[in-house]
């Protein structure tokens, strides 16, 4: 099941509960629009001076998470009180890319976080839900990946890497 959010009228319409996560959701849509609004003014697939329209943005309840968190959830939740289990080398990770609560989260995309060492699939995953929790998804990706994550960790004088010349 789907709405249609055309106003702020239509968002007032909505059980408590779901508020959260759709303007969570609607938030994500906006910057996905602004990011290729502004590609395509790079491009000059639109004058310079086209102001960005967002005129209706479809949302579509996600159902029940498995996340069963003691925790409640917030924005502004510490990453360290963030319900994963995820070892010393993660949350330094974290630190590193400056996210500090689950609100930092959704603006980074899961492409950026799984090529730092210590983010894993499984931890990548848990993050996923806890930011469905709070209605916030990562940052979409802003370029498709062309290199795997295990090639981008790879020393470069590494076994396989073909195009590496010896000295």
């Amino acid at each position: 099941m789907s709405r249609t959010i055309r106003s702020i009228s239509d968002l007032a319409q909505l059980p408590d509960d779901e508020l959260l996560a759709c303007l969570g959701q609607l938030r994500a849509a906006i910057h996905e629009a602004k990011r290729k609004h502004a590609a395509a003014r790079r491009e000059a697939r639109v004058p310079a001076d086209e102001a960005l329209e967002f005129h209706t943005f479809e949302w579509r309840p996600k159902g029940p998470q498995r996340l069963a968190a003691p925790t409640k959830l917030s924005l502004q939740t510490p990453v360290e009180e963030i319900p994963v289990r995820a070892r010393a080398r993660a949350r330094d990770a974290l630190s590193q890319l400056h996210i500090f609560c689950v609100e930092d989260l959704s603006a980074i995309s899961e492409q950026e976080l799984m090529m730092k060492e210590g983010i894993g699939a499984k931890t990548l995953n848990r993050l996923r839900e806890v930011l469905a929790c709070v209605g916030l998804d990562f940052l979409s990706n802003p370029i498709a990946p062309t290199t795997s994550c295990e090639e981008l960790r790879r020393p470069l004088d590494a076994p396989g890497n073909a195009g590496v010349r010896e000295l």
